[in-house]
């Protein structure tokens, strides 16, 4: 199931400001707006973020499926997701290393996420927000790219752009 714009504003609208949902909140708006696979979402590293002067970031993604030589892509974050990043980033205290950790208590602590626990958060963001157990049981740990490349297409992009967009 594709999660649009309308589904990722609403997942994003229940999400809560403690530690758990920053880190939530991040990376559903980052995984929006770079149309990373789970896999590549959570092996990014706080040192692949490079802000620019237009108030944005630019973001390495370094590991993809379809990049044997592991020259990487690079995709940008909007404001509205940047900040979504540097609150989850100042609460966590991460000054480099991986980017979307593990939480342990009230900790942050230096360890990449498993690509199977994006799929967990939307399913449990998805029932908060009272989505339906269909809905719920349709939701993978894909379904942001997917959502994400629904949505340029609704809003006109061609399919070039997009296939070149999501690497």
């Amino acid at each position: 199931m594709g999660v649009t714009a309308v589904l990722r504003d609403r997942l994003l609208a229940v999400t809560t400001d403690d530690l758990s949902g920053l880190r939530d909140r991040a990376l559903v708006a980052v995984s929006f707006d770079t149309l990373c696979r789970r896999g590549e979402l959570v092996a990014l590293h706080f040192e692949d973020i490079e802000p620019n002067h237009f108030g944005t970031a630019s973001l390495l993604i370094r590991l993809a499926k379809n990049d044997p030589e592991e020259a990487g892509r690079i995709a940008h974050l909007t404001p509205g997701e940047l900040d979504a990043l540097t609150q989850w980033i100042d609460a966590a205290h991460i000054e480099g290393g991986p980017l979307f950790r593990q939480l342990y208590g009230k900790f942050a602590i230096d360890r990449f996420r498993n690509p199977i626990a994006l799929a967990r958060i939307l399913k449990k963001l998805a029932t908060q927000t009272g989505f339906g157990k269909e809905e719920v049981f349709r939701i993978s740990g894909h379904s942001l790219r997917i959502g994400a490349a629904q949505q340029l297409t609704i809003d006109g992009v061609q399919l070039l752009p997009i296939m070149r967009a999501g690497g």
